[in-house]
């Protein structure tokens, strides 16, 4: 027996509630769960809120440690799509042109201002995050919001080690320590922003953003 496009809301909107907030996990499951109850109604001649109250006193739990072990496979797609992109060789090729170009020409080590760049880099980072990827946004999508969590810990990281940018007592004033961290914050910034465009443009081929 075919669901009505209210049952199958009905499916979705009980996932919501029942704690499975991305749109693409709950969609995979809403699937899965119409099939379910839709085979328990013909097999056993039950309406669907009887057939769906019997499925989910028997699956909900399965359906919730999916969502788990959703997010942890998640983080793995996601961290190995900025290893990839933060090695290729185009931001490679940046990266150390970047640094030997600012060792020639402009030391880092005696230029007060340029040290803020890469706390700079990282905000910009978050701030097109925000932007394309939550702004006025119903739906919440796992890829970009743990692509926005590992970039939210790679913030704090910067934060906890940021001292040498801007204490004036620090022992650290080699121009290459500042140029190395200068290239690196400025190759992780671009990987995010070019993985967060990439999500995000692969969420709109597949679900309708609102």
């Amino acid at each position: 027996m075919s669901l009505t496009k209210e049952n199958i809301k009905f499916i979705d909107t009980y996932l919501k509630n029942s704690d499975i907030m991305f749109t693409d996990v709950r969609t995979e499951m809403v699937d899965h769960v119409a099939t379910a109850v839709s085979e328990e109604m013909d097999s056993k001649n039950l309406t669907f809120y009887d057939a769906f109250k019997a499925y989910m006193v028997v699956h909900k739990k399965d359906l919730q440690q999916y969502n788990k072990q959703f997010k942890k496979t998640t983080d793995k797609i996601v961290l190995k799509s900025l290893f990839k992109k933060f090695i290729a060789p185009l931001n490679i090729g940046v990266m150390v042109s970047s640094f030997f170009l600012l060792i020639q020409f402009f030391p880092l080590g005696d230029k007060k201002f340029i040290k803020f760049v890469p706390f700079g880099f990282l905000i910009i980072a978050i701030l097109i995050y925000y932007i394309v990827a939550l702004k006025k946004r119903k739906q919440r999508f796992s890829g970009i919001e743990r692509a926005g969590l590992i970039l939210t810990l790679s913030f704090q990281l910067y934060n906890a080690f940021q001292n040498p940018f801007f204490n004036e007592n620090s022992v650290i004033t080699n121009d290459y320590y500042f140029t190395l961290v200068f290239v690196l914050l400025l190759g992780l910034s671009t990987t995010f922003i070019a993985v967060i465009l990439e999500l995000y443009k692969k969420y709109t081929n597949h679900y309708t953003i609102v």
